[in-house]
């Protein structure tokens, strides 16, 4: 697993640089327009034009070497941001130009995600992909935590400026990793390279894989309409925090919060997985539901601490699991494909959550639970009043959604029996002179 490991190294020291540039760009944009509906439209342009080309970026992903795939991705994503940090010294960064940066960087988003996923396949024993799942989660949340806690204490220092040029050196961890690593890997698996195949039927192949399998499709609808909700309260923490604090403490926030999910993968990298991988991911979407109600009801810092805490831990789980599950039933040879499907269609509705829920709670909540408004008398005295309670009026609206999904989806056979009716596709070939996989990670 040595391979695995340098390469999750650099990924990880790359996922801090990221995560400082996205809080410290969330942070500028709303020091300069006071505005939820701004931040979550910066949300929106670092996200929406990712999903809109997975399909795409998997087809390619198919076709290349993934590993080749994941250097142009850090490559390209090293070069938005030198771009970046150069507007920013020469003082000509404007308002436009963030939410032009979020879209580059999303794009070249869209191709590392199918392309690593399908990678830790090809390095990793099949009994250990879970672990290897586990420890990927937790990179990403220790890359949010320490991105939240070193942007959070130096914004005010450093500024964006200095945020940016951190995030630039901690590419060339992931860039160097990758280039030590490409002559070390096995070579990858034989493939249909056939060039004449027309790109529109191999951007096809990966859903009509999960359609055919209604007990994934199903699993796709849950995760499509429970992010949905899940976004509505997670996009507007930010200002939620700031409205009633400041960035110190929106970054206290965001750190114990993504702490929660570096302690779930942290367990979950080194425990033996769920027995029964859909029941784990529907019981943890039941306490998300009431970790909302929660945070609606007791709009505070603390609670919004609290409440991330939870949420996200139960997303290490969530997330080790299901990979898992769809590495062990998807054939080696279409996984970017369907997995970049897959990623597609469970975050389709993320963007319209991130489009509306910042209008929602300040042109609509807000004005419901102020003094005076029509629901200030009842809820109001649960929620408050201002912005921060109408972000909380937002939350208790986006619970009962949450766990009518859950419902729905225990109820379906085909979902709840998933496991043990699709069988697991066959473990890839080795290639020819491919040096032995160890068993031991």
């Amino acid at each position: 697993m040595r391979l695995f490991h340098v390469v999750w190294a650099g990924q990880a020291v790359s996922l801090i640089g990221s995560s400082v540039t996205a809080f410290a760009a969330g942070i500028w944009v709303y020091d300069r327009t006071g505005s939820p509906a701004a931040f979550t439209f910066l949300v929106l342009a670092a996200t929406l034009p990712g999903i809109v080309l997975l399909p795409l970026a998997g087809a390619l992903v198919d076709r290349w070497d993934r590993r080749r795939a994941m250097l142009l991705s850090d490559a390209g994503t090293a070069a938005v941001t030198l771009v970046a940090l150069i507007l920013v010294s020469a003082g000509l960064f404007a308002l436009w130009q963030v939410y032009v940066v979020a879209v580059l960087l999303s794009v070249f988003k869209a191709i590392q995600w199918p392309a690593f996923s399908a990678l830790v396949g090809e390095i990793v024993p099949r009994e250990h992909l879970s672990r290897a799942n586990g420890r990927v989660g937790l990179a990403e949340a220790l890359g949010e935590v320490l991105g939240a806690v070193i942007a959070g204490s130096l914004y005010g220092v450093l500024g964006l400026r200095g945020l940016l040029l951190l995030d630039v050196v901690t590419f060339t961890a992931a860039l160097g990793t990758m280039l030590w690593s490409l002559r070390r890997m096995p070579p990858p698996p034989a493939r249909d390279r056939d060039r004449a195949a027309r790109l529109t039927g191999e951007l096809s192949a990966g859903w009509r894989y999960i359609r055919a399998r209604p007990g994934l499709s199903g699993l796709l609808l849950f995760f499509a309409v429970h992010n949905f909700g899940m976004q509505w309260v997670i996009v507007l923490v930010p200002p939620l925090v700031l409205s009633l604090s400041g960035a110190a403490a929106y970054g206290i926030v965001e750190a114990v919060g993504w702490a929660g999910m570096v302690l779930g993968g942290a367990v979950i990298s080194v425990t033996r997985e769920p027995r029964h991988r859909v029941r784990a991911v529907l019981t943890v979407a039941t306490v998300q539901a009431a970790l909302v109600v929660a945070m609606g009801a007791g709009h505070a810092v603390w609670t919004a601490a609290a409440g991330m805490f939870g949420i996200l831990a139960g997303y290490a789980v969530t997330n080790a699991v299901t990979a898992t599950l769809w590495q062990r039933k998807t054939p080696q040879e279409v996984q970017g494909r369907v997995f970049a499907v897959r990623r597609m269609i469970a975050w389709s509705a993320q963007p319209l959550a991130y489009a509306t829920a910042g209008p929602l709670a300040q042109y609509a909540a807000t004005p419901l639970v102020e003094p005076g408004g029509p629901l200030a008398g009842t809820l109001g005295r649960v929620t408050g009043g201002g912005t921060a309670g109408g972000i909380a009026l937002v939350f208790l609206a986006a619970a009962p959604l949450l766990l009518a999904i859950v419902v729905f989806t225990a109820l379906r056979p085909r979902v709840r029996l998933l496991e043990r009716e699709l069988p697991d596709a066959p473990a890839p070939a080795v290639a020819a002179g491919a040096p032995p996989q160890p068993v031991a990670v």
